[in-house]
């Protein structure tokens, strides 16, 4: 990886159809111990992937999810304000809050010039201070099984790569104790700008 404090970034999102459907623009501040760090504002214009007929994914059923046709919708991100960790090797991010960290297990990166891609797996970790986590989202691994969106093989190296961080977790090592949770970003900085061929 070999990018600089500040620049452009961004983090494309493969859907369950094989097609981009998200994309989030960041920007970088900095590489430790593997990692590419990198600032999601709040507010930020982003894409995020919806069913055909503009329904959120958590809007529908579990069988409406998988099987019915996507799309994409443009605008504001309403979460918090996260710094985004992404391994150079790996097949997770790590969500940097101010309540605590927040493990995204993903499709191993493929970087690019802008950025990189890669695939939500549905399994999350929430970690909290004093070494407490647990598992999110179990059932929607399993749904993902169910409905063939993924294999039980899938499943299980999905589940073995969040064991592999929370390990890391659960000793304090990096990146957890890379002092992320302590950064602030540049207060000159505005949002990061989603370009207009962020699927292209």
């Amino acid at each position: 990886m070999s990018w600089r404090y500040g620049d452009a970034f961004l983090a494309r999102y493969e859907s369950v159809d094989g097609v981009i459907r998200g994309a989030w623009p960041l920007r970088v501040v900095g590489e430790r111990s593997g990692y590419l760090a990198t600032w999601l504002p709040a507010g930020t214009t982003v894409a995020m992937p919806v069913l055909a007929d503009g329904r959120g994914l958590r809007e529908c059923s579990v069988e409406e999810r998988f099987s019915l046709p996507r799309a994409s919708r443009v605008g504001p991100r309403t979460g918090d304000p996260a710094v985004v960790l992404f391994p150079e090797r790996g097949a997770h991010s790590i969500h940097v809050f101010a309540h605590g960290w927040y493990v995204n297990l993903e499709r191993a990166h493929v970087w690019h010039a802008r950025g990189l891609d890669t695939r939500d797996h549905v399994l999350d970790i929430v970690c909290r201070t004093g070494r407490d986590w647990e598992w999110k989202d179990e059932d929607e691994l399993r749904d993902a099984v169910s409905f063939g969106a993924l294999t039980q093989a899938d499943a299980d190296e999905i589940r073995a790569e969040g064991e592999r961080v929370v390990a890391l977790f659960e000793r304090g090592e990096p990146p957890f104790s890379d002092g992320w949770d302590e950064w602030h970003p540049d207060p000159d900085w505005g949002l990061p700008e989603l370009p207009e061929d962020w699927a292209a």
